[in-house]
């Protein structure tokens, strides 16, 4: 058993840019595990995006697939999560409140994901950890077929 006292665990840079904005503790001594993240007021998590392989959950005001906008299971801030099993719903945290947010984002990662990014039609593969990590983002509409620049394979 570990028992992590968040206040003594120090703000890791995120992804800082335009309206994006998490700042991340490693909540649960590995990142793919547990973190606790923290989102300026009026500033969103992350791209609206779904895993294809990992699972997540997150506690917080989210928009989720093409509906609008949703407080959470039970239409309470302060209660419940949402569990994104892989392949689920696209979902973005968004803080829409007057205060830095800090929530919890739960997830299962099993060192390889794919995950797409709807509003921008971009698809982010991703293999092994660091240093060896392999990320590929991409668009979409760029992908060529399995047999393109295979000669040997006409």
């Amino acid at each position: 058993m570990k028992i992590v006292h968040t206040k003594d665990v120090p703000w890791g840079e995120g992804m800082q840019r335009g309206s994006y904005f998490p700042a991340t503790q490693e909540a649960g001594g590995r990142r793919d595990l547990l973190q606790r993240v923290g989102a300026p007021t009026g500033k969103k998590s992350y791209p609206f995006h779904k895993h294809n392989v990992t699972e997540e959950a997150l506690f917080g005001h989210l928009r989720i697939g093409e509906s609008a906008l949703v407080h959470g299971i039970d239409g309470d801030r302060s209660r419940g999560f949402v569990l994104f099993p892989p392949g689920d719903d696209a979902h973005q945290l968004i803080n829409d409140g007057s205060e830095v947010l800090v929530y919890f984002a739960m997830s299962v990662s099993k060192g390889v994901d794919i995950t797409e990014y709807p509003d921008s039609g971009k698809v982010h593969a991703v293999v092994g950890a660091a240093p060896n990590l392999k990320s590929l983002v991409f668009r979409q509409k760029d992908a060529v077929g399995y047999f393109d620049g295979e000669p040997d394979a006409e």
